[in-house]
């Protein structure tokens, strides 16, 4: 009975709302239907169906404990709904904030509450890797014929949109996959490198499989032409370079933590430019992208000093006529729609939630790998937020993939929670003993 039961409630190793969540983000925003003047794609049908009886999971404690981190995201939620509705009034902003509840709570839930031991991790990152590999089918072609197999034809069966131009990088067309942007695609594949490297290839380079998997991970990234993907790689293979050869020394990452804020200062004396500015321009793949980026960042934080308790909501803010509304930063775009308070509760729970799973000791070898791979993972995203705008399937994703570390708090090895459903993982071959 166990297998039947395990065989109805799984697709790919993962729970049926993850999985259905991961095939909703792989469809255009074209794929969805209005409903009193909303736009409600795919995967907020997931997570709109799912939110109440999620909530009463939570609730009820069959997926774990109640715990400060569930607080700070409704609380965020709370103050970005009191925000719109100071922008909207009442009806418009409860209309809009119960949708961005929905995502970001949502998203966040998801991940928290059916991702909730290590096998159930493992078989999240299995499939989202494989997810990413499938894509290279359509996305080598694309970049180099500039046809966009996967978003055109998708789109165009429900009279969508087609792929807008954008100008070539590399001499490739830059790919959006299913995605509504090469951005979206790019960051995406990108999130799965710390997953493959720590989960798939079990950190070993001798695991000639799971490194060909991290491979395909970066190749899918490179298709993209973007530079906050890039950022997402690069930031990720940064700190795995570090893990792994100064893994055997404690306080490695209250020395990694010091070199940033030393290089910070450095910059700060000797340049003639803000360490801002600097990240900008060489992370940015062109000099105009990276004035665009200083401009928004400078009226931006003047929108924030003006209105720093609740923002300006969905309203326009203050710019030349001559620049585009978009808000290339995700964390100043938070703080301009719902204020500083919003922010600084998003940031306590990110970063709040990775220092208390760090804290923990003694856990298994896979754990720890786990608990790698889930931090890196947000560590890539966080700095490319300061350069693009988590969007639509990217908002999302960014959520759940904060909820899907949560088990690392409380769950214990070999010890399932209550109303678990055991599931194995995709099984690997015997490998050779570790080399390096």
């Amino acid at each position: 009975m166990a297998g039947v039961a395990r065989k109805s409630r799984t697709v790919l190793g993962v729970p049926v709302p993850v999985f259905l969540f991961f095939l909703a983000l792989m469809l255009p925003t074209a794929v969805s239907i209005t409903a009193g003047g909303l736009r409600v794609s795919l995967y907020r049908m997931v997570l709109l169906a799912m939110f109440l009886p999620m909530c009463v999971q939570l609730i009820s404690g069959t997926r774990g404990r109640l715990n400060i981190f569930d607080g700070l995201i409704f609380a965020h939620c709370a103050w970005a709904m009191l925000a719109l509705i100071k922008w909207g009034g009442l009806g418009k902003g409860i209309e809009s904030g119960g949708i961005y509840t929905a995502e970001c709570a949502g998203a966040y839930l998801l991940g928290r509450l059916y991702i909730r031991t290590y096998e159930d991790f493992a078989a999240m990152a299995h499939a989202y890797v494989l997810i990413v590999l499938t894509t290279l089918i359509f996305t080598i072609p694309e970049a180099i014929t500039g046809i966009h197999v996967l978003h055109d034809s998708i789109s165009g069966l429900v009279g969508g949109p087609q792929a807008p131009y954008i100008e070539k990088r590399m001499g490739l067309e830059r790919t959006f996959g299913p995605f509504d942007h090469p951005i979206l695609y790019g960051v995406f594949s990108a999130a799965a490198f710390s997953l493959s490297y720590f989960v798939l290839a079990e950190r070993r380079l001798s695991n000639y499989r799971g490194m060909a998997k991290v491979f395909g991970v970066v190749l899918a990234t490179f298709m993209s032409a973007s530079g906050g993907p890039y950022v997402v790689l690069m930031m990720q293979g940064f700190v795995c370079a570090w893990e792994r050869f100064l893994g055997h020394l404690q306080g490695r990452w209250a020395s990694l933590f010091t070199l940033f804020a030393v290089t910070y200062i450095l910059i700060d004396l000797l340049s003639t430019r803000t360490p801002f500015h600097v990240f900008i321009n060489y992370f940015t793949f062109s000099k105009h992208s990276a004035y665009n980026r200083i401009l928004i960042f400078e009226f931006g934080s003047a929108e924030v000093a003006r209105n720093p308790i609740f923002g300006i909501g969905l309203g326009d803010w203050e710019r030349p006529v001559w620049m585009s509304d978009s808000i290339d930063n995700f964390w100043l775009l938070t703080a301009v729609r719902y204020g500083l308070p919003a922010l600084f509760l998003m940031l306590c729970l990110l970063f709040g939630l990775v220092w208390a799973v760090g804290q923990r000791k003694k856990l298994p070898p896979e754990w720890r790998r786990a608990r790698h791979a889930w931090a890196f993972t947000l560590f890539g995203i966080t700095v490319a937020a300061a350069t693009v705008h988590l969007w639509n399937a990217l908002f999302v994703l960014f959520f759940f993939l904060i909820g899907s570390g949560a088990w690392l708090l409380d769950a214990k090895p070999n010890q399932k929670p209550k109303g678990h459903v055991p599931r194995r993982v995709i099984p690997t071959m015997r490998r050779p003993a570790r080399l390096f």
